[in-house]
């Protein structure tokens, strides 16, 4: 019996065609390269274009015998800008990044555009922006490390071309043969075609930088929020509840010992809820309750999930005894106001254990916690859903 050959078959994820309307940020990286090597494109054709259109117009501006290979030279950037596309569309389907490419499209962009920037003298107008902005744009869709090359490189150049000018190291504007300007001091026609090329080429690069950088500025705000936010109550979490303390010990320390309280919450018996309802009963629960904390608070009032079904609100400008009856409001309203689950009504308790700085025990942020997790516990052992403070004899039922 003749054996039959295995035949491995190896399936590729599918790649996702570039989805040209979306953000860029959210492609990836080699898509953007495919991106800035489209723009960067514009350069050499729009410069290129506005230089032919001054060479038919008034040929008398310009030099001819570097007007020529200069156009050549535009023209082997674009076929070769053109090229590393193609391979970058093919490439695409097996990998995520093309380093070189990335390189290329950076480097002769900055190498065309300060080139055309000394040989027509606008090396500090026209050149600086464009090669800036488009630092810019890069600095959202490409490699940083890159990028910073990028940049001191060009810092480099700049500072060369600024001491052959200062010193006439070497001629200005070796291109034109005269001020690009007639005898009325008007522009000439094709000085006034690239500079409106130039400014729709602006605009386009602008319109994507600002599209770019508002949603990287987007993302880092919602990391910000992550870091500092608890997914379920929206509460400030555990670090951030902490860092706001110290700032506000330190804050009171500065303007002679102004009082602080904390107050730590402990909703009763959660355990049983979670094994009786569900978790995601528990979690409506942890949800009402850190509504009802942001209901009792002041604006300068700090609330925060300290770790899982407990709570802690920081009160500045506050003694222990206003803290005591704020903890007090709260326990009533939590005791008062069901939870309803699924068309079950669920009945919440918390304990509450108040300290306050400065006090003979409390000389930190940590003595602060320390004390009123310490009169938490009190509270929890005497009978639960009720106020203990710091130095207390009797909890508050």
């Amino acid at each position: 019996m003749t054996a039959v050959p295995r035949v491995e078959l190896q399936v590729r994820s599918p790649v996702a065609p570039i989805a040209w309307f979306t953000n860029p940020l959210d492609w990836r990286p080699i898509d953007r390269q495919i991106l800035l090597g489209l723009l960067v494109l514009l350069a050499p054709g729009l410069i290129g274009l506005g230089l032919g259109l001054i060479l038919l117009i008034a040929p008398k501006y310009l030099h001819l015998g570097l007007i020529g290979p200069l156009l050549a030279l535009f023209g082997l950037h674009l076929l070769l800008m053109t090229g590393f596309v193609i391979a970058a569309l093919r490439r695409r389907q097996r990998m995520d990044d093309w380093p070189a490419f990335e390189g290329f499209v950076i480097g002769s962009f900055m190498f065309t555009v300060f080139l055309t920037g000394y040989l027509t003298g606008t090396h500090f107008a026209e050149a600086l922006l464009l090669t800036f902005l488009g630092i810019l744009v890069v600095s959202t869709l490409g490699n940083v490390r890159r990028l910073i090359v990028a940049f001191y490189i060009g810092s480099a150049v700049l500072a060369v071309l600024a001491y052959g000018d200062v010193t006439r190291a070497w001629p200005a504007a070796p291109a034109l043969t005269r001020p690009l300007v007639d005898a009325d001091g008007n522009a000439v026609m094709g000085l006034i075609l690239i500079r409106i090329a130039l400014a729709v080429t602006v605009l386009a690069i602008a319109r994507l930088a600002i599209g770019a950088v508002a949603r990287w500025v987007e993302r880092e705000n919602l990391y910000r929020e992550m870091s500092s936010v608890d997914g379920l109550t929206r509460l400030s979490n555990r670090r951030s509840f902490i860092e706001r303390g110290e700032s506000e010990l330190s804050r009171a320390r500065r303007f002679g010992d102004s009082p602080v309280a904390c107050i730590m919450v402990d909703l009763d018996h959660f355990k049983k809820i979670n094994d009786t309802h569900g978790h995601h009963a528990g979690d409506q629960v942890l949800v009402a309750a850190s509504s009802i904390l942001m209901h009792n608070r002041r604006q300068y009032d700090e609330v925060g999930r300290y770790g899982g079904e407990e709570f802690a609100l920081l009160l500045p400008n506050t003694s222990a005894a206003d803290a005591l009856h704020v903890a007090e409001r709260i326990r009533c309203e939590i005791a008062g106001t069901p939870v309803d689950v699924d068309g079950r009504r669920i009945l919440m308790t918390a304990s509450f254990g108040v300290a306050a700085y400065p006090s003979q025990e409390v000389t930190c942020l940590n003595d602060l916690l320390k004390a009123a997790d310490k009169a938490l516990y009190v509270a929890k052992e005497t009978g639960r859903n009720r106020v203990c403070m710091e130095g207390m004899e009797t909890p508050q039922p």
